[in-house]
């Protein structure tokens, strides 16, 4: 599973949140969030929490990757 799921990264070059995995993946999110944290903690990708960003006031927003998956927690690969 860790290469099918490192292999949707690659494929994607941006990055992904946890429906979006689920749905290709055909595996339940909540599953699917202890793998990529996992992945996380072993350098393989970072998180990117709109939470702890201020997307709200960024001017860049309009046409940020970050806000296609409306809001949500997402990863991306680390290279």
């Amino acid at each position: 599973m860790l290469k099918e799921i490192m292999a949707e990264f690659r494929a994607a070059r941006a990055p992904l949140c946890v429906d979006e995995l689920s749905k290709t993946l055909a595996i339940e999110a909540s599953a699917l969030e202890g793998i990529l944290e996992t992945l996380v903690q072993r350098g393989r990708l970072n998180v990117i929490d709109p939470a702890n960003y201020t997307c709200v006031t960024c001017p860049a927003k309009g046409g940020c990757v970050i806000l296609t998956n409306g809001l949500q927690k997402s990863y991306v690969f680390r290279q």
